[in-house]
């Protein structure tokens, strides 16, 4: 199985056919009242103090009680690279007619599909998947550093397309219900495009990254869990109250390694501790395909010829 290290696209090159048009762009000009939102930075800041002029939103520092804009949330057009799943990206009612950076030659009709990112600047790449997909196809485009096509690519979301049984049983089948996996990106990529098509179109996440193989992955022992955020408690009169919380998933990776491999790999999963990663226990197998935040790595005693551990993905609700 993999673990896939993310790589985190510079967000100012970024093009999105969505506008953000949530609220007016920060000006350093312009003197914003209490409670007045902005943009920056493709992401959502409101002001906390009167007569706020010439503060710099993405300065603050947001774990700082004196910070004088609180950060919300990305804009919508971005929410997809915000590290959230249950904050997507969704398309525009009226997605409109054009989009003036898109090349016309593509043949994408931008009123029948409303989501189109274009994402440059890429390096050492060669895993991408789209996380919380809705969508009945997803187009992708890889170029390379001179903008030549090095690969052009679209998947049927909406159920397979076969022309007859043996391709139904034979054909491996990409598109999952909410995840688009591609973990052989072309090696040479410097720039994705993304059109994704449909009817209510959302994306939750875009994951762009490099795989570290970590060992085999044993099914047996490997499962997920839904963590709910709900509880019951007493307020300060006695009465039951009900707090309501989001659910998050995690999931338990069992994994059996070499011990020259396991020598290599336990550095590594030590580095990405804490960090936003994707698990990719089977290619053809969705439900071992996951996002979330790299938790506690646990071992057993080292065996004969090999090492026995596991680790736990931690979800984003």
């Amino acid at each position: 199985m993999y673990v896939a290290r993310e790589f985190s696209p510079d967000l100012d090159q970024v093009q999105s056919s969505i506008v953000e048009d949530e609220a007016p762009a920060w000006d350093a000009g312009t003197s914003y009242a209490l409670n007045d939102r902005v943009i920056r930075g493709h992401r959502i800041y409101q002001s906390v103090i009167a007569d706020n002029l010439g503060i710099d939103p993405t300065l603050e520092d947001q774990s700082a009680l004196a910070a004088r804009w609180v950060f919300d949330r990305f804009t919508n057009a971005f929410s997809a690279f915000d590290g959230i799943l249950s904050n997507p990206t969704v398309a525009s009612d009226d997605p409109g007619a054009s989009v003036p950076w898109l090349d016309p030659g593509l043949g994408i009709d931008p009123a029948t599909t409303p989501v189109i990112l274009d994402i440059p600047g890429i390096s050492w790449v060669d895993t991408l998947i789209l996380f919380g997909v809705v969508a009945t196809s997803a187009r992708v485009i890889c170029y390379d550093v001179a903008d030549a096509v090095l690969r052009d690519t679209e998947t049927n979301l909406s159920g397979r397309q076969v022309s007859n049984w043996w391709e139904w049983f034979a054909e491996p089948f990409e598109g999952f219900q909410d995840k688009l996996v591609d973990l052989s990106v072309p090696g040479t990529t410097a720039r994705i495009l993304i059109a994704l098509s449909g009817a209510e179109v959302s994306l939750g996440e875009v994951f762009l990254g490099d795989q570290l193989f970590v060992g085999d992955g044993m099914a047996q022992r490997t499962e997920g869990r839904s963590v709910g955020g709900t509880r019951y408690s007493f307020n300060d009169y006695g009465s039951l109250t009900l707090a309501k919380g989001p659910t998050r998933i995690e999931m338990d990776y069992a994994v059996v390694a070499s011990h020259a491999l396991w020598k290599q790999v336990k550095p590594q999963l030590d580095r990405l501790s804490g960090s936003l990663v994707a698990t990719i226990g089977s290619e053809l197998r969705p439900s071992s395909i996951h996002f979330g935040i790299l938790g506690p790595v646990r071992w057993l005693e080292d065996l004969p010829d090999e090492y026995e551990y596991s680790f736990t993905i931690m979800g984003i609700a």
